[in-house]
């Protein structure tokens, strides 16, 4: 057994085995991180560590495939089978959580924003090291009294898990004045966070949707159903970053009420916008977001996939 091949093992057990971090084992071996992490990249490609994944989520790869194929999107996993909403959506949350363990890498910005879904997909990422990760939230609290659904608490708790940093927007999503309005997105801190916003490399949300009663933002107390009711007369049929929008993915303002977030157009920004939604229901506003290149990769259920697949004859 050659030096080399000694240096892979010994960094591969210290870093599989032991647990410990590329840093400290960068003290250990008298190198750099950096080096550290090239070191167990080839351990990898040397077939000296083997990386087994036993998921527990089914997919459906023919569907899948045709879904890519017919909406143009840049990837789409569709879950198999038939679940409860709730039940879906954390599965595919937990697909998207593996899914964005396969494409992060150091150096990476990635946005996200609030909800169940993205709270699920939280839960669902395995802690990891990478160097200069930060997570960025895009959308103002929802101030739900739940805060595992809140971004502000969501990008920490990302972060945290691959060892990145965060920023928030320490304010609300809405607001009733347009003269606070004005001022909080003068604030500099807001204004820091908005402005990275619109460089991501990953986004990760969910789509909303209005045809519910029970969504979201009905429940944080932003939308009454008056409220909804006349934003469905104008065409919406979903929303995005806390931001309305109609079939083709144009914004639709709310009547008094001023949004603090990142814009529509931030969205196609990053090189891997995920959208993650379950249910026919949500077929609406995932085909318009797609379409408009809000969305350029779809995790979601069977349900959801066919009906997307029928509206798109």
């Amino acid at each position: 057994m050659d030096t080399r091949e000694d240096l892979l093992i010994r960094a591969a057990e210290l870093y599989y085995h032991q647990g410990l971090s590329q840093n400290a084992i960068a003290e250990i071996l008298c190198t750099s991180r950096p080096t550290v992490s090239r070191i167990l990249d080839e351990a990898r490609e040397a077939g000296i560590v083997q990386i087994i994944i036993h998921s527990p989520i089914k997919k459906n790869p023919e569907l899948s495939k045709e879904l890519r194929t017919a909406l143009k999107l840049k990837d789409a996993i569709v879950i198999s089978g038939s679940h409860e909403i709730d039940t879906a959506l954390q599965k595919c949350s937990t697909a998207a959580a593996h899914f964005l363990n396969s494409i992060l890498d150091n150096n990476i910005t990635i946005g996200i924003t609030w909800g169940p879904a993205t709270n699920y997909l939280c839960d669902a990422i395995e802690p990891r090291e990478f160097y200069n990760i930060n997570v960025i939230q895009m959308v103002g609290c929802l101030g739900t009294g739940n805060p595992t659904l809140d971004g502000l608490e969501l990008a920490m708790k990302i972060s945290s898990k691959l060892k990145g940093t965060y920023s928030n927007i320490y304010a609300p999503a809405f607001v009733d004045n347009e003269i606070v309005h004005s001022y909080l997105l003068k604030e500099p801190q807001i204004q820091t966070t908005l402005k990275k916003a619109l460089h991501t490399d990953i986004v990760l949300t969910g789509i909303g949707s209005l045809f519910d009663s029970t969504s979201t933002l009905q429940r944080a107390g932003y939308l009454n159903e008056e409220d909804r009711l006349s934003l469905l007369k104008k065409g919406v049929v979903g929303h995005l970053l806390s931001r309305m929008f109609d079939a083709d993915g144009k914004e639709i303002p709310l009547e008094n009420k001023y949004v603090i977030s990142a814009p529509l157009e931030a969205l196609k920004v990053p090189k891997w916008s995920i959208g993650i939604c379950v249910s026919e229901m949500k077929a609406p506003p995932a085909l318009a977001a797609v379409k408009a290149g809000y969305i350029n990769t779809l995790i979601c259920d069977e349900s959801l996939a066919n009906r997307l697949l029928e509206l798109q004859k």
